[in-house]
């Protein structure tokens, strides 16, 4: 649920008109912006549906990037930029990396009884 929930509030958050209009909490640089957007979904992807395999998560998470940035090339109040693209490549790359360093940690953990 909270994966669904997030991934909709980004994507909103993605074709809004004036992105300047957001809160100053949530309107830092924009790169910075698609890199947590992008690190955060995946570990709540990862999380939600962790049977899907990794090639999977990835084409999921290029198809949004470019499917994000190609809608906002035709927005008029918006602009797309591969920048953006690298940005959330970064972003997903983090997740992966963040949600494999948990696994590990889970994984190495003895119980003692």
């Amino acid at each position: 649920m909270l994966f669904y929930f997030t991934f909709i509030a980004i994507t909103v958050i993605a074709f809004l008109p004036n992105y300047n209009a957001l809160p100053s909490i949530a309107s830092c640089n924009d790169l910075y912006n698609h890199a947590i957007a992008f690190t955060v979904l995946y570990m709540l992807l990862a999380g939600a549906y962790s049977a899907l395999a990794f090639k999977q998560r990835i084409l999921f998470f290029f198809a949004l990037a470019f499917s994000i940035e190609g809608i906002q090339y035709f927005l008029p109040t918006r602009d797309a930029a591969l920048s953006d693209i690298a940005a959330d490549i970064v972003g997903l790359l983090f997740g992966y990396f963040i949600v494999l360093f948990v696994k590990k940690a889970r994984l190495k953990k003895v119980v003692v009884i």
